[in-house]
């Protein structure tokens, strides 16, 4: 997309476009290699489209020009393909898994069994895009407006409803534990599926800024590529991109670990006053890993994005090098981000004693290996044997 542009130089007091002169692209980009931003100002009568982690945004007083380091251009060029593609079959492998072993137990599935199992539809819906995020980084966006704004839509998705499933998990944990007689046993199964399936509806309500706006982006220059955007073309839809921003740092992860925060607290407090109640420690230590690690992998993105937004709204002042900054930091935070997607199996696997046992019979019956190789490979299984998981109740079946 070609930006018409009004120059207003330093030394002259009229406007050109005023006088009706209007510069061909090629000598624009001829008078923009010989004038600093210090003496040449550039008013941008369009706003473009806005990507989240690759472009530079245009400033009122100044044009910050992408030019990537070479510690980025390697890392999207090199690094990013191994990582996601390693990323992409241990997340694909590990959550198909964690679904067949809860989908064997349907009809003894606990409340929390429940959530993690649709956590684990979340985490695979995420999966699936990473293919693209390595597409567009190399050859930009060529696959339409349609898949565009499907991708972007199952990221927020996935994140909305990740966060609010691990909230869900912390209530249900607090519930369990700390007011056992008064809650735990007069909850039904069909609330938890009500439960679930309004939080996907959430998911997809809080997306619908990303399904009504995005799009593909026009190059902005010859050697640019086109990227899938917020597009941010008129006061309207930049409006909508910061309504999304606020929801995303404030409804998607700010409150969900406040409630998080404040229901595993009240556990831990209660199991340390309980003298010795091993399951009910059991059964909230996986819960608590995964929203340990959850935090850890979102929470540096979310800072990020954060400082992003607040120099969006110009507290942060305006300069090209802190557009360079957070540029990286975002796709650098972002990676980290998205491999959260194959870590909940690798947890349920180390630290869960049932769902160890049930993957230990699993792989047995599908002929890879049985318990006996498995605990030459992790001797750390040793130390909770199968018989130990036999006598696991619905509080410890992670």
């Amino acid at each position: 997309m070609n930006y018409p542009l009004t120059l207003d130089m330093d030394l002259m007091n009229y406007n050109l476009e005023d006088l009706g002169v209007r510069i061909p692209l090629r000598e624009e980009r001829l008078v923009l290699s010989f004038c600093s931003p210090v003496s040449l100002s550039l008013k941008y009568k369009e706003l473009g489209s806005y990507n989240d982690s690759t472009e530079t945004p245009i400033k009122e007083n100044h044009l910050c020009l992408t030019v990537e380091g070479p510690l980025l251009t390697s890392f999207k060029a090199v690094f990013m393909p191994v990582a996601y593609g390693l990323i992409f079959l241990l997340g694909m492998m590990g959550n198909i898994l964690v679904l067949v072993i809860l989908e064997r137990h349907r009809q003894t599935r606990s409340s929390t069994e429940t959530f993690l199992f649709h956590l684990a539809v979340a985490d695979l819906l995420l999966v699936f895009i990473l293919p693209f995020a390595v597409a567009e980084s190399s050859v930009g966006w060529v696959l339409g407006n349609f898949l565009c704004k499907t991708v972007i839509s199952l990221h927020k998705i996935n994140f909305y409803c990740s966060s609010l499933l691990l909230a869900c998990i912390a209530v249900d944990r607090y519930l369990a534990i700390v007011h056992a007689v008064h809650a735990y046993r007069h909850r039904r199964l069909l609330s938890i599926h009500i439960t679930c399936a309004t939080i996907w509806l959430a998911g997809c309500f809080f997306a619908l800024p990303e399904i009504l706006f995005a799009k593909v982006s026009e190059p902005h220059y010859n050697d640019s590529l086109p990227h899938c955007t917020f597009s941010q073309e008129n006061q309207a839809e930049t409006n909508a991109w910061f309504t999304s921003r606020f929801l995303y740092h404030i409804g998607g992860f700010l409150l969900p670990m406040l409630v998080m925060a404040w229901c595993y607290v009240g556990v831990v407090h209660r199991l340390c006053q309980a003298q010795r109640r091993p399951q009910r420690q059991k059964a909230v230590r996986v819960a608590i890993l995964v929203t340990s690690v959850f935090f850890l992998c979102w929470s540096p993105y979310q800072i990020v994005i954060f400082l992003d937004t607040l120099a969006r709204l110009k507290m942060l002042g305006s300069s090209c090098e802190l557009d360079s900054y957070l540029s990286v930091a975002i796709t650098m935070s972002e990676f980290l981000g998205l491999a959260h997607c194959c870590l909940n199996p690798m947890l349920y696997t180390f630290a869960g004693v049932k769902f160890r046992s049930d993957l230990s019979r699993l792989l047995t019956k599908l002929g890879c290996t049985g318990p006996a190789s498995l605990c030459q490979f992790f001797p750390s299984w040793r130390k909770s044997s199968l018989s130990e998981s036999e006598n696991a109740t619905s509080l410890t079946t992670f």
